[in-house]
């Protein structure tokens, strides 16, 4: 192959590899914005519940939906 096509070819790859981080930085920060709705959610579900079994359903949910937030904006850093 001449030196003009090799070049191509390898900035096709390079290419499609930057359009797959793209799209998997926009899911990610689509899922991120998700989690954070849910957490807002939940916060004003616990300020309204009077029931403590509910109040420690709803803590325990946070507390999950706080660790995968954590985790994606790790990983989305580390993307970027």
């Amino acid at each position: 192959m001449k030196t003009s096509k090799l070049l191509r070819k390898t900035e096709e790859l390079l290419s499609a590899k930057k359009s797959k981080q793209r799209k998997e930085i926009d899911s990610l920060k689509a899922l991120l914005a998700g989690l954070k709705k849910k957490k807002h959610k939940l916060n004003g579900k616990l300020e309204d519940t009077k029931n403590q079994s509910d109040r420690e359903h709803i803590r325990k949910e946070l507390a999950v939906i706080r660790a995968q937030r954590h985790k994606g904006l790790k990983i989305l850093k580390k993307i970027k």
